[in-house]
């Protein structure tokens, strides 16, 4: 039997070991590039770190749209292309949100105010309203800073439901804190009770059960703030 020649054969071989399969090839083979490095995330009260994600809707919402939370459906409606709570309000826009959520116990529809204080040009305030009874109602402005940097705070009313809330500006990782909200923290009886992250590419909730009178209290807030926060 002929005998390849030496250069030939190692030529073969290694073009064997090229074409086999990852489970066959060398330990020495180089590693893969794994993916990139995630995205710094809102920092999670420990009361709710344990709590399961939803995500919902997109970084920037248009004037107009649809989305669906945990398969039902919301409708909005801006009254700007651009809306946050940390930069000034357009001038002229005396309702900068409509929205309905078709929620477990019936649709929910809300209708927001806003308005600049005197006092505070760049701390425009959100009031909205919810028709269904018993009514609720919503309202956030300036808040104690926090950190050296300005908050918003609010409060969330339906009947003797009241629930609290205010921004969150620390990221995963980070510090400092931001200057702007990368969330949102909503606290009943002084516990957090849900957060609505809003440092990745689409809102996050954590929420209780949106059955429940608290959980359809967090689920209107969330989506209120989530709908006037574009992403910066």
């Amino acid at each position: 039997m002929k005998r390849c020649p030496v250069a030939w054969c190692a030529t073969l071989l290694l073009a064997g070991c090229a074409g086999a399969p990852p489970s066959i090839r060398s330990p020495s083979s180089p590693p893969t590039l794994g993916r990139a490095e995630a995205a710094p995330r809102m920092v999670q009260p420990p009361s709710v770190a344990g709590v399961a994600e939803e995500s919902f809707g997109a970084a920037t919402f248009g004037r107009q749209g649809e989305f669906l939370l945990h398969g039902q459906r919301v409708r909005y409606e801006r009254g700007a292309p651009r809306l946050a709570l940390f930069e000034p309000l357009p001038a002229g826009l005396a309702t900068p949100l409509r929205f309905n959520w078709a929620a477990p116990t019936g649709d929910s529809q809300a209708v927001c105010e806003g308005w600049t204080p005197a006092s505070s040009p760049q701390a425009w305030v959100l009031s909205c309203r919810w028709g269904s009874g018993p009514a609720a109602m919503l309202q956030i402005g300036e808040g104690t800073p926090r950190g050296g940097l300005p908050g918003r705070e609010g409060a969330y009313r339906r009947g003797e439901l009241t629930l609290g809330l205010r921004s969150a500006h620390r990221l995963e990782g980070r510090a400092t804190p931001q200057a702007a909200a990368v969330g949102y923290e909503m606290l009943y009886q002084g516990t957090v009770v849900a957060s609505l992250d809003l440092s990745g590419p689409v809102p996050r909730l954590r929420r209780p059960d949106p059955a429940t009178p608290l959980g359809r209290a967090v689920t209107e807030a969330a989506l209120t703030l989530a709908l006037v926060s574009d992403a910066h």
